[in-house]
């Protein structure tokens, strides 16, 4: 098993002979001194120069609030939050679509009761089984068992199943909101309150970009919508990663119309008395605050319910001339839309699921009529007992006294289950499935194409759809990566050991 070691602790150097004179210790306190054999005497400066590295890094991305007056940061609060809130006007009505959308996956359970009880309330699977495909595939493709990362160097692949365990899982979740939704966004970034890296998948409804944003990259803003608990805040406080400041009582129950869709569709609901949440927007935006007429890239991260700011940092690299922002997060697409969202399947096959369901309803209502018909009975007919449906092979009594029965009681004329319908239904469900995925219809009729050389044209033909999404993934994780190997040219050691099964390693801060 790898072991995993902080990489902020300054690595362990073996036992040397050390003379530190006192006129060095004055000018270079982090400098050591080694006594070779012949009398020479080796200074090394490296601990001291890492120190001064790390030192200049955690100063330049420090939190400058305490540089602000208050007049300062009540209008950078007040600008995140109206910013914050003209991105969410901006795209309700995209988001009440997926609300609608959601209800297509068919993951609830629910009595009919319109328009009768006992109504049919299936949902055709089509929706949800194209996901779970995609998200099976996607996983196998984008994270072999080997590790994602193809490189001659595996420490990224050590840190990816090993020193970050939730990079994994999180990865997963995203590839089951990618294909429905089109857009799903993860997070890379240093945490300091366990000295490592983490990786954070971030749900649609709490990523909110600008309106005339194309891509990341040169979106003016965009803002993540963070939830704490109490508990949470006082370890990021002391952390450091916020600023100590006076904050009132948490919200109750806060969440997002989009949020509180899924949690009614999965039975779920927050208990707002046992588990309060502080709202913070994390806004990474353009700001004058340090140079007079330029507007430089920050991270401003604010408490919603009280527009306390509890950070502002430096989002641009200290030697940087051109002051470019740092950014860290990636947006995967599953297929490129019109604008910065991309297109999921809720858009390309949601209609098509509406009818299937519809189709589907219809004949499983039609076949129940059928078998338990129900009709008109004359007014002077009383049946003996209650009027409960009539049990296969069982007879009830009637009085009806001089009445024909034949005529006291005639059945609505219900059809069998219409043929034209089902096979509509079968059209309809062939339609998304071949949109969707197309690989398992032509292994299934594999026997009628002939030659081998022809199923295999037919599979490499129908995988091209996947293949083209795999590559935006690829590109996208690429990205993801690249992130991660700043913030280990930022944080780690100029050489870091690392235990992998049956030797150990080291990576240095070049590599």
């Amino acid at each position: 098993m790898a072991v995993e070691q902080n990489p902020l602790e300054q690595i362990p150097q073996e036992e040397n002979i050390k003379v530190v004179p006192e006129a060095a210790m004055e000018d270079n306190l982090n400098a050591t001194f080694e006594v070779e054999d012949d009398g020479g005497v080796i200074v090394d400066f490296t601990e001291n120069a890492e120190m001064e590295a790390k030192g200049s890094v955690a100063e330049w991305f420090g939190n400058i609030v305490e540089e602000l007056d208050e007049e300062d940061l009540a209008d950078i609060a007040n600008t995140v939050i109206e910013n914050f809130e003209a991105d969410k006007d901006s795209r309700q009505e995209w988001e009440s679509m997926f609300e609608r959308g959601f209800d297509l996956l068919g993951l609830k359970l629910e009595q009919g009761s319109e328009p009768f009880e006992g109504a049919c309330t299936a949902v055709h699977p089509l929706l949800i089984e194209s996901a779970v495909k995609f998200q099976s595939k996607a996983s196998n493709e984008l994270f072999p068992s080997s590790g994602p990362v193809k490189t001659q160097i595996n420490f990224m692949n050590y840190q990816l199943t090993e020193q970050m365990p939730e990079y994994f899982d999180e990865f997963e979740r995203m590839l089951f909101h990618l294909p429905l939704i089109g857009s799903a966004f993860k997070k890379m970034y240093y945490d300091a309150t366990v000295k490592r890296p983490k990786s954070e998948f971030i749900p649609i409804d709490q990523f909110y970009v600008s309106y005339y944003a194309t891509d990341l990259s040169n979106a003016d803003r965009y803002t993540h919508l963070i939830y704490r608990s109490p508990v949470e805040i006082q370890r990021d406080i002391r952390a450091g990663v916020y600023e100590d400041v006076d904050l009132p009582e948490p919200s109750m129950g806060t969440t997002t119309n989009f949020g509180e869709k899924i949690d009614t569709i999965i039975g779920l609901s927050p208990s707002s008395d046992n588990d309060p949440q502080y709202v913070l927007l994390e806004q990474h935006c353009y700001l004058d605050i340090e140079e007079e007429d330029e507007l430089l890239p920050y991270i401003v991260t604010v408490e919603k319910d009280s527009r306390q700011v509890l950070s502002i940092r430096r989002n641009y690299k200290e030697n940087d001339t051109n002051k470019e922002k740092i950014n860290h997060f990636v947006h995967y697409r599953f297929v490129p839309g019109f604008g910065f969202y991309g297109f999921g399947l809720i858009h390309f096959l949601g209609n098509l699921t509406m009818s299937a369901t519809a189709a589907m309803r219809s004949l499983i209502d039609a076949g129940q009529f059928a078998n338990l018909p129900g009709g008109f009975k004359a007014k002077g007919v009383r049946m003996v007992g209650d009027n409960d449906p009539i049990a296969p092979g069982e007879f009830k009594e009637v009085e009806a006294t001089g009445v024909d029965l034949s005529k006291a009681i005639i059945p609505l004329p219900y059809k069998e289950p219409s043929s034209t319908l089902f096979q509509m239904l079968n059209f309809v469900t062939a339609a998304g499935q071949k949109f969707a995925d197309s690989t398992e219809q032509v292994i299934s009729d594999a026997a009628s194409y002939g030659p081998v050389g022809t199923t295999m044209a037919l599979l490499e033909a129908s995988s091209k759809f996947f293949s083209a999404v795999h590559k935006r993934l690829h590109k996208t994780q690429k990205d993801e990566f690249r992130i991660l190997a700043r913030i280990d040219f930022d944080y780690l050691p100029i050489e870091y050991p690392y235990d992998v099964p049956y030797e150990s390693r080291s990576v240095f801060k070049k590599d």
